[in-house]
């Protein structure tokens, strides 16, 4: 990927997006009010490079309109910034592993269902299509926290991603396909497939999200 698709994070400001493509998208939920699947991708028109609000307050959300400057909110990066491998826990399955790195979730919930959760499912399942269903599982997961390996002693297999932004209704941006993240102090984020950045100005793990939103009843369906 060219390195002109990035996100830089702004000291005290917003999320400064260059090369990468901006959509709106919900999240659908089956008869037992559990995340399965996202909805249609609405595009965003957008310049070439945008800026993002990370505070929570813009009038123009998903934009930035510089409201940050006048009100009272919390922007530093705390994050942990070492590799997602070195916080992994695994669970092993017949041939193949799930592995989870629990720093990076926000509960979106996909890894839950009416029949089960994954670190249950991994171990008991027995046939491809007990694996399937663990795979999409993992693979809907917006935040990498969730991993698929297949043999297990294998890379992640993930889903193929082109690189946007996609804003969740009501929730955090879904940064996908690998785009280079950079902290306000120059340091490099590790390049993941799929994450999910605060935009609620809420999370105690920013530039990540961390779930805040929901209990804030933080509200932008576009």
């Amino acid at each position: 990927m060219s390195d002109d698709v990035k996100i830089k994070v702004i000291e005290n400001g917003p999320l400064r997006v260059s090369g990468a493509g901006l959509c709106r998208i919900g999240i659908e939920t089956n008869e037992h009010s559990r995340p399965t699947d996202y909805g249609a991708e609405r595009d965003q028109d957008h310049a070439e490079a945008y800026s993002l609000c990370r505070c929570g307050a813009s009038s123009k959300k998903p934009f930035c309109d510089g409201t940050h400057k006048s009100i009272e909110w919390d922007p530093a990066e705390t994050a942990d910034r070492r590799p997602t491998a070195e916080r992994q826990w695994k669970v092993a399955g017949d041939g193949f592993e799930v592995s989870d790195d629990k720093a990076l979730c926000w509960h979106a919930g996909f890894c839950v269902r009416e029949f089960g959760h994954v670190w249950d499912l991994t171990p008991a399942a027995e046939t491809d299509e007990d694996k399937a269903q663990i795979k999409q599982m993992v693979q809907a997961c917006p935040s990498s926290r969730l991993q698929y390996r297949e043999p297990a002693d294998s890379e992640a297999i993930e889903p193929e991603l082109k690189p946007q932004i996609a804003t969740i209704d009501d929730g955090p941006f879904y940064v996908q396909g690998g785009i280079q993240i950079e902290a306000a102090d120059g340091h490099q984020y590790e390049r993941l497939n799929r994450v999910s950045l605060c935009r609620c100005g809420l999370s105690e793990n920013k530039p990540y999200c961390d779930g805040a939103h929901s209990k804030a009843d933080f509200k932008d369906a576009g």
